[in-house]
C-alpha cells in the first residue's frame, strides 16, 4: 500500500509540473491582457507536434507559416504613416532579424535530423512567435472589448489552431523520444528520468519568470501593464508590445510543457485541450492572477488526477474537470465587495 501511495504521489507531482507551466502561461496572459485564453492548450499541441516534425528532419511547416505572418505584419507596421522614418527602419531590422531566427532554427533542425536540442529550439521559437501573431491578429484589434468578447475570440483561435494541427500533421499520434532514457529507483518507486526532467524544467521556468518579472526593466513594464493598463500607457509603456510579449511567453511555456509531456503520452492533435483545462483549474484557484496559489493549485490538480486514475480510472478526467465548478464558486465568494458591485 505504501508503494502505491508513493507511486501516485510521484505521478501527481509530475502531472502537476506539466500543468504548472500552462497555469503560469494563463496567468501571464490574463494579467497583462485580461484574456482568459481558451486556446492555451493548443500551444501544447503545436509545440509537441512541431517538435516531432523537427526531429524527423522535415522542414517545420509551422515555422514557415509564422515567418509569413511576421512578414505581413512587418509590412503593415512600416506602412503606418504615423511612424517616423527612424522608427520604420528599426521595425524593419527587428522584424527581419526575427524572421531569420525563426527560419534558421527550423532549417538547421531539418539539416540535422535527430538533433534533439535543435528540434527543441525550433519548436519553441516557432510556437512562441505564433503566440505573438495570434495576439496581433485576434486580440489587438479588439483589445478594448469586454472580457466575454475576448473569451469568444480565444474560442475561435482554439478552433483554428485545432484544425490547423490536424491539417499539417494528420490525426495519427507521433512518438517522441525522452530527453534521457531510463530512470532511477527512489525507495520502492521507479521514477523515469523524463519525469525528473519535467520537474526540473518546470521549476527552472518558474524561477526564470520570477527573475524576469522582478529584476528586468521589461518584466517590470509587464507588471505595470498588468496593474494599470491605462496608467502604463500614459507612462510611455507600449501596451501593444506588452501584450505581444505576454502571448509569446505564454505560448513558449505551454509549448515547453508539450515537449516535456510528449515522450510520456505521444504527441497528437487532441492532447492540448485537456491539459489546458487542467492548467486553468490550477490557475483559477488563484483567480488567474496569483502565482503562489496557482502553484498550490497545480499540485492539487496533479494529485487529484493521479489518485482518481487509481480509484476510478474511467472518470479521472471527469473528476478533475468538475473541480473547476467549486473553484470558481469559491473564487466568486472570496472576491472583495467592490469587485461584486463593479
Amino acid at each position: 500500500m505504501l508503494d502505491t501511495l508513493l507511486f501516485l504521489l510521484a505521478d501527481g507531482v509530475t502531472n502537476g509540473a506539466v500543468y504548472g507551466l500552462v497555469a503560469l502561461s494563463l496567468i501571464v496572459i490574463y494579467t497583462v491582457t485580461r484574456v482568459v485564453n481558451i486556446a492555451q492548450g493548443e500551444y501544447v499541441t503545436l509545440g509537441a507536434l512541431s517538435f516531432a516534425g523537427a526531429l524527423s528532419g522535415s522542414f517545420n511547416v509551422l515555422s514557415a507559416i509564422v515567418a509569413g505572418g511576421l512578414a505581413a505584419f512587418a509590412l503593415k507596421d512600416v506602412a503606418d504613416r504615423r511612424l517616423s522614418a527612424t522608427v520604420r527602419v528599426r521595425i524593419i531590422l527587428s522584424r527581419v532579424l526575427w524572421i531569420l531566427v525563426v527560419l534558421a532554427t527550423a532549417w538547421a533542425a531539418s539539416l540535422l535530423p535527430g538533433s534533439y536540442w535543435l528540434a527543441v529550439l525550433a519548436s519553441l521559437v516557432a510556437t512562441a512567435s505564433l503566440g505573438t501573431l495570434a495576439y496581433r491578429l485576434t486580440v489587438e484589434p479588439v483589445s478594448g472589448a469586454s472580457p466575454i468578447v475576448l473569451l469568444i475570440v480565444s474560442v475561435g483561435v482554439y478552433m483554428v489552431f485545432h484544425g490547423t494541427a490536424v491539417m499539417i500533421w494528420g490525426a495519427e499520434p507521433r512518438s517522441v523520444p525522452p530527453v534521457v532514457d531510463g530512470g532511477l529507483t527512489l525507495g520502492p518507486v521507479f521514477v523515469t528520468y523524463q519525469s525528473l526532467w519535467i520537474c526540473a524544467f518546470s521549476v527552472l521556468a518558474m524561477i526564470t519568470l520570477y527573475l524576469f518579472s522582478e529584476r528586468t526593466l521589461v518584466g517590470q513594464a509587464l507588471q505595470a501593464t498588468a496593474a494599470n493598463r491605462t496608467g502604463a500607457q500614459l507612462c510611455g509603456i507600449p501596451v501593444s508590445v506588452a501584450g505581444q510579449l505576454s502571448f509569446a511567453i505564454g505560448a513558449g511555456f505551454s509549448a515547453l510543457s508539450g515537449l516535456l509531456l510528449a515522450p510520456l503520452v505521444t504527441a497528437n492533435y487532441d492532447m492540448g485541450f485537456p491539459i489546458g483545462l487542467k492548467g486553468f483549474d490550477a490557475a483559477a484557484l488563484g483567480g488567474i492572477v496569483e502565482y503562489p496559489t496557482a502553484l498550490f493549485g497545480v499540485l492539487l490538480v496533479g494529485l487529484t488526477e493521479s489518485f482518481s486514475a487509481f480509484q476510478v480510472s474511467a472518470f479521472r478526467d471527469v473528476v478533475v474537470f468538475l473541480m473547476v465548478i467549486p473553484i470558481l464558486l469559491w473564487r466568486n465568494a472570496v472576491r472583495p465587495p467592490e469587485a461584486h458591485e463593479h
